[in-house]
């Protein structure tokens, strides 16, 4: 069995957006980049909850192809259109087609660095007049996640996909990311997904997900030119999936 390798993997940071809207009467016809969505049909687990985020992915309804968001109007308040890339491919959107809103992605330049996590157990062991007896399964120990990348800019000029740095501190061009935690009162937190697309053979891909990352420390080396964070996950586990993946 051939190891893993960095070069066939591909590391994003990811949101928790998620919601629905549907098509307004004018509809979507292939090769258009706008969409009319039709008043208060959008309903989003974000701040504000019928305001679309610039960055934000969606599907049409019958289409699986992925789109984002590039603008939106108006600017702030109740969102009624958006203007979207790639084009729109067949078939065209109809009237009350549903729009299927996707969590946030940003792909992650790795360069020299790597993406490394721990899965740890604690277990209690029970004596019985100063022999071994029993175990019990201890307090859950959240993963911890140590990962290094390109650094490039801290953070990103305006009308520019978010900086890793932006994504991690939800502020800058990532400031309308949603946290990834099902509980948004508690802090902010992404996903850090790691597809590994396997080269070669018959074998499935494989998608894993570190779930609900918070950074607790994040390490600049201009000389290096990387940064580095870790932090902890609230899961114990990593969440892997094994499938043909539509993005390999």
């Amino acid at each position: 069995m051939a190891r893993v390798q960095l070069r066939d993997t591909t590391i994003y940071f990811q949101d928790g957006l998620a919601g629905t809207g549907t098509v307004d009467a004018a509809g979507v016809a292939i090769g258009a980049s706008s969409c009319p969505i039709t008043a208060a049909s959008l309903v989003l687990n974000s701040t504000v909850t019928d305001q679309c985020p610039i960055g934000a992915r969606f599907t049409f309804a019958g289409d699986p192809t992925v789109y984002t968001v590039t603008a939106r109007t108006p600017t702030s308040g109740t969102t009624t259109d958006v203007d979207f890339t790639p084009i729109k491919v067949t078939p065209a959107a109809v009237t009350t087609d549903v729009l299927t809103f996707l969590p946030q992605r940003l792909e992650i330049k790795i360069g020299e660095g790597d993406v490394s996590w721990s899965e740890t157990k604690e277990y209690i062991y029970d004596r019985d007049r100063d022999l071994l007896d029993t175990v019990r399964q201890g307090q859950d120990q959240p993963m911890s996640v140590d990962m290094a990348f390109t650094f490039e800019y801290v953070t990103a000029s305006t009308g520019n996909p978010p900086t890793p740095a932006d994504a991690l501190n939800n502020d800058g061009e990532a400031s309308e990311w949603v946290s990834s935690s099902s509980d948004l009162c508690e802090p902010y937190a992404i996903d850090v997904v790691i597809l590994h697309c396997v080269p070669c053979g018959t074998d499935e891909d494989q998608e894993i997900t570190l779930p609900d990352f918070r950074p607790e420390s994040l390490d600049f080396s201009l000389a290096d030119a990387s940064v580095s964070t870790s932090g902890q996950c609230n899961a114990t586990r990593a969440t892997v999936v094994r499938s043909t993946h539509a993005d390999c």
